[in-house]
């Protein structure tokens, strides 16, 4: 509750959304609109109500030499997250938690300090990453500079000004390399995201279609699966489960099942899996998109010579030759020898599949 003091000379209100380090807030109004609304400004967040109040009465005193202070980019960069908060941004998903530690070294310096060239050399030392990875450090800064140009802190948004890489000429897929599936592998032991990509290599699945597949669709014994979306081709078709990743589906079919879900994916894999499969790859891979681990499946299918038909099967996609696709969908065990020929875990690791490589395609 906001604890108003004399007209006209300031508000503190403490924020109760969320548990904050500096939970209140002192206001001050500066006028009023044509519609007879104040218009407040912020001066700060603070730890306790006597720290607001002592602020309100310096801004009182002396208001230009007070808004003259350093308020620094670590108190905007609050004041952003507090913003991002009330309007339920997922601060994790959206690669502000993850690109804070990018950014620690501005913390402490007044934001009427920083030029471009600070901005701009932070996406320089990371130019390594990919260009949807230094599109979300650009996003941050910029977020950040939109607070303070909110406060009257500064009249210009440098982030915005920012430039990054030119977008690669490379093709839009690129598949995973055996060392890349094999890490993968290695990562599913204790991270979800990995037995999801993992997935989608080993079934030809889009994330969103895995996110669909309902728990009647699931057929264990079977070693298949009822799902697909987009074409006509893709849609409902027979999605064969290869023995290795088998732990990973019955796992999912465990939790579900016990949470009465209506889908194979149980409650704690990210409803908008296919933006966070993006995030997880910016961190763990070197570009990288999630629809690559589908296009790695069918790769890798041709590469050890499954039939042509075959693999347009599994993958969805539409035949040329009618009888052959009637063929096909009928005899899931076609499909599931198929997948259960991709290499597994530790087949990966041999001379045959470790030198193999891809072109962009």
């Amino acid at each position: 509750m906001a604890m108003k003091r004399a007209n006209g000379t300031g508000t503190v209100y403490k924020m109760k959304h969320k548990a904050l380090r500096k939970p209140y807030r002192a206001v001050v109004t500066l006028g009023y609109n044509s519609e007879g609304k104040p218009l407040r400004k912020s001066i700060g967040s603070f730890a306790t109500q006597k720290e607001a109040y002592n602020a309100l009465s310096a801004y009182d005193a002396n208001a230009p030499q007070y808004e003259a202070k350093d308020t620094t980019f670590g108190q905007c960069w609050e004041w952003m997250i507090e913003d991002k908060t009330r309007l339920g941004v997922n601060l994790a998903k959206s690669g502000y938690v993850y690109n804070k530690p990018k950014v620690e070294h501005l913390m402490r310096v007044p934001i009427k300090d920083i030029r471009l060239t600070h901005l701009q050399d932070i996406i320089d030392r990371y130019s390594d990453m990919s260009r949807t990875a230094l599109s979300q450090i650009k996003t941050v800064l910029k977020s950040t500079f939109d607070v303070a140009i909110k406060n009257d802190i500064v009249d210009k948004n440098y982030a915005s000004l920012i430039t990054l890489p030119a977008k690669p000429k490379s093709d839009m897929h690129k598949p995973f390399t055996p060392a890349e599936i094999y890490k993968l592998w290695k990562l599913s032991d204790t991270d979800r995201n990995a037995r999801v990509l993992l997935t989608c290599v080993y079934t030809g699945m889009r994330p969103g279609e895995i996110q669909k597949i309902k728990l009647k669709d699931v057929h264990i014994k079977e070693h298949y699966m009822i799902g697909g979306i987009k074409t006509e081709a893709g849609k409902n078709r027979i999605i064969p489960i290869a023995d290795c990743i088998m732990p990973f589906i019955k796992e999912w079919y465990r939790k579900s099942s016990f949470e009465r879900g209506e889908y194979l994916m149980p409650s704690d894999i990210p409803k908008n899996l296919r933006p966070a499969l993006s995030v997880y790859l910016n961190r763990k891979f070197d570009d990288h998109r999630p629809h690559d681990a589908r296009h790695t499946c069918a790769t890798l299918l041709i590469h050890i010579g499954v039939a042509e038909s075959t693999v347009k099967t599994i993958l969805g996609h539409r035949h040329s030759d009618v009888t052959n696709q009637v063929y096909v969908h009928r005899d899931a065990t076609v499909l599931v020898d198929a997948v259960n020929k991709l290499p597994s875990r530790d087949e990966l690791l041999r001379d045959e599949f470790q030198a193999l490589t891809y072109a962009r395609g």
